[in-house]
Formats: structure tokens, sequence, C-alpha cells
């Protein structure tokens, strides 16, 4: 018995030499698209303004941690209005969301900088939504009703990163790519003239500052 709680005690203490803490802040920005079925012509949403939020991590082991996120995000598409006389114009369709993300992160030290990979769920909950087209020459957006017999409120699904941190004594600073993809559908394919499916499909960049507690691990 005594023999046991030393090897809990002694698996305790070696867990808490490597136990780190970091909270912090990360602003972005997302260029998404929407997948359509049956297929649409959608063309690239290059974010409308940028993503921030708060970060939090956790690691009690040297190379794997846990990272969640809260913050705002915006995606969306842009399609051709089928008007020959329009021309190029392009109809713009932009969602915001509040996001939550929850990823095991594996990392390793490079000497003067960190890398890491995320790979993890997540899920998010639809705030706004707008839309418009350019015929005037730029974009003209306004605000439409949520309707939730056509508009999923959630969106859910997988998201995965490479990134870069640098530890200083007063923090850490981080950059990081990613890419994600949607199971829930934007739409409601119940709802009269909506696509089957409305996935969606995007790449972000993200910068950082974290605040550690703990042990810096090595």
């Amino acid at each position: 018995m005594i023999k046991k709680s030393l090897t809990v005690l002694l698996t305790i203490f070696a867990l808490s030499a490597y136990s780190q803490t970091y909270v912090g802040v990360k602003g972005g920005y997302t260029m998404s698209d929407i997948a359509f079925s049956p297929v649409q012509n959608t063309r690239m949403l290059f974010a409308d303004g940028f993503d921030y939020g708060l970060v939090f991590k956790y690691f009690n082991l040297k190379y794997f941690g846990l990272q969640a996120e809260l913050y705002m995000v915006n995606r969306g598409y842009r399609k051709p209005i089928d008007l020959a006389e329009l021309g190029d114009t392009l109809y713009k369709r932009v969602n915001t969301y509040i996001e939550l993300p929850i990823f095991m992160q594996v990392r390793f030290n490079l000497k003067l900088f960190m890398i890491h990979f995320n790979a993890g769920p997540y899920i998010a909950y639809l705030v706004q939504a707008r839309e418009g087209d350019n015929s005037s020459g730029e974009y003209q957006m306004s605000n439409i009703s949520i309707n939730i017999l056509r508009d999923n409120r959630i969106d859910f699904g997988v998201l995965g990163g490479i990134g870069l941190s640098r530890d200083f004594k007063w923090g850490t600073f981080f950059a990081e790519g990613r890419v994600g993809y949607g199971y829930g559908d934007m739409q409601k394919h119940t709802y009269t003239g909506m696509p089957k499916q409305s996935k969606a499909v995007f790449q972000s960049v993200n910068v950082g500052y974290l605040y550690h507690f703990g042990n810096n691990v090595k």
C-alpha cells in the first residue's frame, strides 16, 4: 500500500514538473468558401474583417497538451449573379460566428522556437449574417434576419494547423496557419429551395500573445 502511494505521489510530482498554463489573446484572418451540393459556382471569401478572441492552453506533459479558444470569426462565400447585363457582379454572404475549438497539441523545441501541431473539433454559433453585391462597384452589405427554419445556428467540424511560438520571461508570441472543414450545413436542406449540402471549407492565419503560469517546458 505504501509503495503504491509513493508511486502515485512520484507520478504526480513528475507531471507537475512540466505543468504549464497559458492564457492570452489572438487575432487572425480567414479565407472561406461553402461546398454546396448540387455544386454551385462559388468563389472564395476573403475575410470581411479580422477574427479575434481568447486562448487557453494547458500542458502537463513535455510534448502534449490541450488548447481551447473562444473567438469571433467570419465565414461565407461569393457567387456570380446570373444576370448577363451585370457582368462580373458577385453576391456575397458573410456569417459571423462565436467559435469554440478544442485541440490536442503536440510541440517540439527547436531551440529558438517551438513548433506545434494542432488537431481537434470545433463548434460555432451563428450570431449575425450579412449579404450584398458589388453591382455599384463596391460591396453594399446589409444585415439579414436569421430564419431558424432556413439557417443553421450551429456549425461544427474539424480543424488542424501548424505554428511557431517563442517563449520569453514575460510571455509567449505565436503564429499559426490552419485549415478546417465543417460537417454542419450552413442552410437546412429541408427548407424550400435550399441545397442538399452547404458545408464550410476554410483556411486561416493568426497571431497572438500568451501569458504563462507554472514551469517553463524546455
